[in-house]
């Protein structure tokens, strides 16, 4: 679990499948309420690294993947509650391919995250209002997606 004691800065990428109808995202549910939801890949920057070489490592981490020609979208500010504990990420957003091409399977995945095994699927890049999609955090990240 991430210290959330103080201000965390992380690097995240959207990764779209081949026909662009859909992006790669990590499923959860908060362990305090069970709500179930996506978050985009990637995480924390470590000191001394910077965001663009954060999000290529993050991504090699989770998908054993390597993410080509990241380009930044822009820059998300997330307050958040998660385990019923407050939490606040600046949250650098990356588009890129991966050289592997799709990595996720069409019905998803488990992944292991340097030992923490993580669901991951797809999420169609514009959710229709009958698709009843689960919010996607960082806040903010879908009105970015729509824009890219």
């Amino acid at each position: 679990m991430d210290d959330r004691s103080s201000i965390r800065v992380k690097a995240m990428a959207y990764l779209p499948n081949a026909a662009g109808t859909h992006h790669a995202v990590f499923k959860a549910a908060d362990p305090a309420d069970g709500r179930l939801f996506h978050r985009l890949l990637g995480g924390g920057v470590e000191l001394g690294e910077r965001s663009p070489e954060a999000v290529v490592r993050e991504i090699a981490e989770e998908l054993h993947a390597t993410l080509l020609e990241p380009r930044l979208l822009g820059v998300l500010e997330n307050v958040f509650t998660y385990d019923g504990e407050l939490g606040h990420e600046v949250v650098f957003v990356y588009a890129g391919r991966l050289a592997e091409g799709d990595v996720v399977p069409p019905e998803g995945g488990w992944y292991d995250d340097v030992g923490n095994p993580m669901w991951v699927e797809w999420r169609p890049v514009r959710p229709s209002p009958s698709d009843e999609a689960l919010p996607l955090y960082p806040d903010g990240a879908e009105a970015l997606l729509q824009v890219r």
